[in-house]
């Protein structure tokens, strides 16, 4: 770590830089409680405070013992003390009030600060903030232990906290409460499976906060059952990460679905596993995400204050470098394929309408099949079932009709009405089947569709817009929110020096999908393949080259 340390250190000092300057200076004005603006949120305040102690004790950075900086934490966390509740707690001002999970979030930084003062300020020079930041860490303590929450993640950075909490005052009679307390989230269960995934599966955020707790929670409790859940995540995150090492996250049932995301926020995780027990894999990774920060231009992680509390991982030495070159994974319980190999990487997804992602370095394209009946707007696979590189994908709709109820329901206001006891005539039924076949050029996507005559289904090739698409009538370059049908042949496709062949094509109706309740492909560029049923049809996506 020794080469990346400065490198880490001086992203550090940026972040306080900007805080600095962006810092209130007015050391006389104490009325925070009186500002009128309703949005005022203390947690990216508490977070750079955190980042902020710990340059100010770093010998090596050029905030040591810095009178302005400390001016600057000192007033800083005098406007955090203002705006913590009466009861303890902090906002989410977006949406959450008086909020545990939000407070728990704040105390994680708070007490790391704290632990920073305790042990590298040896002659108490900071006295002052460290009463200030075991007084609100006190309070906050209340909140989090009577609190609730939201959402899975939630539970966990409560936990956390609470078992903070009662190291911190293991001497006073309220530790055992807060432990108390965290028994009773624990009685639940953690929601970590045997292959690593959470419920949220939260690839681009929050499977990085519940790590967070789980290693807070085995530090706290020397309980190495907490450990193990972050580490099978990180083993699983591995598998999630795309050619590009950007990583897979439209799978996510939360705010990072779709979103570009890089594993910068798992560094210091996967260097905490490895430098406690040695993994050739997790090492390799904790490698390249640090080194390739400053190849991308980009910020090292904010972890020095973990670093400062964590001598193992300073002292550690890296043997390796990379993600994983190639891997083949099912994972059952959410549904879900993940494949790269050396050309490409693909997912298949159970319950998705975009049920197939492809992707050829930089270049994404995802796979959907329209098929309008009844509330129904696209295949959404129900069955998934893996073979020797072949999966094969099923759903069935029925269509249906209300019929009229037998007697007089008491109104003759259709939103009154009690429409789920209603009888329904199911008169037609439609069952579709994709196989997806590896070759070793990219995929053969195999359709068919049986029942219902005459529906009009459209297989969707979705493409990043800029694209410059060709064969042998045409040459144009894909414009965003725009389509076209191809009736027939092969359409060649370059992005970002990747070249890829789809087709052969189809087209015998120009049916564009539902005008109420159809997800458009506003983002991107859309090659329709269109067919009514029944119909059988088998196509290509094949790299022809890539970088």
């Amino acid at each position: 770590m020794d080469r990346y340390i400065g490198q880490i250190i001086r992203s550090a000092e940026k972040r306080v830089a900007d805080f600095m300057h962006n810092q209130v200076r007015n050391p006389e004005r104490k009325d925070y409680g009186s500002l009128k603006n309703p949005i005022l949120d203390v947690k990216p305040t508490v977070y750079v405070l955190t980042t902020a102690a710990a340059v100010y004790l770093n010998e090596d950075s050029c905030y040591y013992h810095n009178p302005e900086l400390y001016k600057a934490m000192k007033l800083a966390l005098d406007f955090v003390a203002a705006f913590q509740r009466e009861d303890g707690s902090f906002d989410f001002p977006s949406c959450n009030f008086k909020s545990a999970p939000d407070t728990a979030f704040c105390f994680k930084r708070l007490i790391a600060a704290y632990r920073l003062f305790l042990r590298y300020d040896k002659t108490d020079k900071t006295g002052e903030l460290k009463e200030q930041y075991f007084s609100i860490l006190c309070r906050a303590l209340k909140a989090i232990s009577s609190g609730g929450f939201h959402t899975p993640n939630h539970r966990w950075a409560i936990c956390a906290a609470l078992m903070q909490g009662a190291n911190l005052l293991h001497n006073e009679p309220v530790a055992e409460e807060y432990l108390a307390r965290a028994r009773e989230y624990l009685t639940e269960g953690i929601d970590g499976d045997e292959d690593g995934q959470y419920a949220e599966r939260s690839t681009g955020g929050y499977n990085a906060v519940v790590n967070n707790a789980m290693i807070a929670m085995y530090e706290e409790s020397g309980d190495e059952k907490y450990l193990g859940f972050a580490e099978r995540n990180l083993h699983m995150m591995l598998t999630y990460i795309e050619p590009d090492d950007t990583i897979f996250t439209q799978n996510s049932t939360r705010q990072d679905q779709g979103r570009t995301e890089y594993m910068d926020r798992y560094f210091y995780q996967y260097l905490y596993i490895t430098s406690l027990r040695f993994s050739p894999e997790l090492d390799a990774a904790a490698h390249k995400i640090i080194k390739d920060c400053s190849g991308r231009g980009c910020e090292a992680p904010d972890c020095l204050p973990v670093l400062m509390l964590n001598e193992r991982m300073c002292n550690y030495r890296f043997t390796g470098y990379g993600f994983l070159d190639s891997y083949r994974k099912y994972y059952q319980n959410p549904g879900v394929v993940r494949v790269k190999t050396e050309k490409f990487g693909y997912t298949l997804i159970k319950g998705s309408g975009n049920f197939l992602f492809f992707k050829v370095g930089e270049t994404p394209i995802y796979v959907k099949i329209g098929e309008s009946c009844c509330e129904v707007r696209n295949f959404l696979p129900r069955t998934l079932k893996a073979g020797d590189k072949e999966y094969t994908m099923t759903a069935t709709i029925r269509g249906w009709y209300y019929l009229p109820f037998r007697n007089y329901t008491g109104t003759g206001d259709w939103w009154e009405m009690d429409h789920s006891k209603r009888e329904l005539l199911y008169n037609s039924e439609i069952t579709t089947t994709v196989t997806v076949s590896e070759t070793e050029d990219g995929l053969r996507l195999h359709m068919k569709a049986d029942g219902l005559n005459r529906l009009p289904l459209r297989l969707q090739i979705c493409i990043p817009s800029e694209c410059i698409l060709e064969n042998e009538h045409f040459y144009f370059r894909a414009e965003k929110g725009s389509s076209m049908i191809l009736r027939d042949g092969y359409v060649n496709l370059t992005h970002k020096r990747n070249r890829i062949l789809i087709g052969p094509g189809f087209g015998t109706h120009e049916f564009d999908g539902h005008y109420f309740g159809e997800e458009r492909n506003d983002t991107g560029y859309t090659i329709y393949l269109n067919d009514y049923t029944p119909c059988e049809k088998t196509i290509y996506i094949k790299v022809l080259d890539y970088v």
